[in-house]
């Protein structure tokens, strides 16, 4: 069974981080590795990636999209692989002649593209939606924004489901997808397909947002200018010892 790319409670060090803090980490590692020189130190940052899955006790393989991602990056890399002609010639496959430096920019590129999907990756799967809005109300962001930002990611896999049961009710009232456009070339009939597919959910988006402004109406949403909180989101020691390290981390790139 494949997991949604969403927040997977749990009790690892990586859950119990404050959210700013792993958000720090994301921009300072993300900010790393277009500065890296090497693939050799792209790589790492995948490997280190791999390693925080596992201390997380996350389904990697079993996520969403994993195969997707897979793929692009080996695309990726190929893609320079075959077509970068400058350096050393490695080996010749007919009239493709394969480069060290197609090669390093294959390695390079790969490197860099799963490297920051999967700290995203990480980042999405160990922090709570709710208390990272809570922190960044905390730090000043208006709690209109953050109360924007937990229902954006509370609805993406709410509409993600929505949409996997209109596609399978639609296949099981006769409605074919995969043939439709191919055997006619017909662009009104994939228009007219398009319609059907998306109209469903706009009505049903539309439902769900009503229900929420009624809901937020009556409970005086916007009436006072601060708010409080039912959960407060502090800074434990593994917290500083962690800001710590990232500013350590932060003086070495600058000085290398």
């Amino acid at each position: 069974m494949k997991h949604h790319i969403t927040y997977h409670p749990g009790e690892t060090l990586l859950h119990r981080l404050h959210p700013l803090v792993k958000a720090g980490w994301l921009f300072l590692l993300t900010a790393a590795l277009f500065i890296a020189p090497a693939p050799g130190w792209i790589w790492a940052l995948v490997l280190l990636a791999l390693a925080a899955f596992r201390l997380g006790r996350l389904p990697l393989l079993r996520l969403r999209g994993t195969r997707t991602l897979a793929l692009t990056a080996l695309v990726l890399g190929g893609l320079h692989l075959l077509f970068n002609r400058s350096g050393d010639a490695l080996a010749t496959l007919g009239p493709v002649t394969l480069t060290r430096d197609g090669l390093a920019a294959g390695l390079l590129i790969s490197g860099r593209f799963l490297a920051v999907v999967l700290m995203s990756y990480l980042f999405v799967l160990t922090t709570d939606p709710n208390a990272l809005a809570y922190a960044l109300m905390r730090a000043g962001l208006p709690y209109r924004y953050g109360f924007t930002l937990i229902t954006a990611l509370r609805l993406v896999p709410i509409f993600e489901e929505e949409a996997r049961i209109v596609y399978e009710a639609q296949l099981a009232r006769g409605l074919r997808y995969d043939t439709g456009f191919q055997e006619t070339r017909d662009p009104r009939r994939f228009l007219r397909m398009t319609r059907q597919y998306f109209l469903p959910l706009l009505v049903s988006a539309l439902g769900k947002v009503d229900a929420l402004a009624v809901s937020m109406e009556g409970r005086c949403f916007g009436k006072h200018p601060r708010r409080t909180f039912l959960r407060e989101v502090g800074m434990g020691r593994g917290d500083y010892v962690a800001l710590a390290v990232l500013g350590m981390a932060l003086a070495a790139i600058v000085l290398i």
